[in-house]
């Protein structure tokens, strides 16, 4: 239902410039994390049609786009460096 639904001229404008933001990332596809990665394919999924958008999802996008930017400073190789691990020392009870 919220598919069919008609977004104003507003929204649409904003749907039309996220739905770029969203081909920006899938053009980087090498350059992804495999959560990224995976981020990406779910949000070209939902947004396939023109629906509103969710604040999330469009800040999700625009911190998927920014962390490929900064990566390009760095040596990292997404498919042969491991994910980040955080191993905090336990407090022993």
């Amino acid at each position: 239902m919220a598919a069919t639904r008609r977004l104003d001229m507003v929204k649409l404008v904003a749907y039309a410039e996220f739905k770029t933001l969203l081909n920006q990332a899938a053009a980087l596809e090498e350059a992804l994390l495999p959560n990224e990665l995976e981020m990406v394919h779910s949000l070209a999924d939902k947004y396939a049609e023109a629906v509103d958008l969710d604040p999330f999802d469009v800040t999700a996008i625009e911190v998927i786009l920014r962390n490929v930017d900064v990566r390009k400073g760095f040596r990292m190789d997404v498919k042969k460096d491991p994910a980040r691990v955080i191993d905090l020392p336990r407090i022993k009870e």
